[in-house]
């Protein structure tokens, strides 16, 4: 470490300390950013986008982008060890790990995770991610990671896996990916090929999280429009496509976001979160994304990893 008092630069200095260190990786972490008190989602990115650009102009790209419900999960993998950029609410830190246990251990934690029954808490919060992004960076990414489905168990425990997940994207992916949109299409059983689109857009100011979905074949009637107006659409456009968009400015948008695309699919007919899909999930069309903690089932669930 130096005599440095800049976050950013003692942040850098630790990342490349615990990354070249050889041998022992059973180094305590090191918090390299502790937030003010009281800091929103906003206010934690901004405070932590100098110190993750020095980490990475100091040892270069991550080999896996991510986050956890409450902060980032970002990892620099070779074959013998993990370097690990996680946080929470009130501080952001950096580890490192044997590279085979730390991926039994995280596989583990999937495995052994029940989201919970009715009356329960919702557990989201005890995954290792919630979302990952491989875009092929540099090192050699885990091959061992949990490739299941956790399904919320009801329709409330829904809209929190969703409000979570929306959440973590406003608060770590312009990070970690700036300029880039992240989304995915969702659609029910019941209403076949009619798709919603989920997304979070940081450079659609003013209307960064938004869902849309086709009301195709529908007659536009006063009586209909009042309907999805009353369920929280905002906008039917020409090409009959009924769509919401809110500002990451305001703290309720995930929740109402996530509250409004759940209670469209039960309009449609679903009966439950497992007659759901997402699906052609992405970011940005770059890398492969998986939404670990959605809550929903996904496909693919976790592509070629095994």
């Amino acid at each position: 470490m130096t005599g440095s008092t800049d976050p950013a630069a003692q942040a850098a200095t630790a990342a490349e300390a615990l990354f070249t260190s050889t041998g022992d990786t059973g180094l305590e972490p090191v918090t390299v950013l502790t937030y003010p008190a009281g800091a929103d989602r906003l206010a934690r990115r901004e405070a932590l986008r100098p110190v993750y650009e020095a980490v990475v102009a100091r040892i270069g790209k991550p080999t896996l982008l991510g986050g956890s419900a409450g902060g980032p999960s970002v990892r620099w993998c070779t074959a013998e060890r993990v370097l690990l950029l996680s946080g929470d609410p009130a501080h952001v830190e950096l580890s490192v790990h044997e590279a085979r246990t730390f991926e039994d251990e995280e596989w583990n934690t999937f495995d052994g995770t029940d989201l919970g029954r009715k009356g329960q808490p919702h557990r989201f919060g005890e995954l290792p991610y919630t979302w990952q992004l491989d875009r092929k960076g540099p090192g050699k990414a885990t091959s061992w990671t949990y490739n299941g489905v956790m399904v919320a168990h009801g329709w409330d425990h829904a809209v929190t896996g969703l409000e979570l997940m929306l959440a973590a994207w406003v608060e770590q992916y312009p990070v970690q990916a700036p300029g880039d949109w992240i989304g995915f299409n969702l659609w029910t059983a019941r209403d076949w090929r009619r798709d919603m689109i989920v997304s979070y857009s940081p450079g659609d100011q003013g209307r960064e999280l938004a869902v849309g979905i086709h009301d195709r074949g529908a007659e536009q009637t006063e009586e209909r429009q009042a309907r999805m107006r009353e369920r929280g659409w905002q906008i039917l456009d020409e090409h009959q496509w009924w769509r919401t968009a809110l500002p990451e400015t305001d703290p309720d948008a995930p929740r109402r976001i996530a509250e409004l695309t759940i209670a469209e699919c039960r309009a449609r007919g679903a009966t439950g979160p497992n007659e759901l899909r997402a699906h052609d999930i992405s970011a940005g069309d770059d890398g492969e994304l998986w939404l670990t903690g959605l809550g929903l089932p996904t496909h693919p669930s976790r592509g070629e990893h095994f």
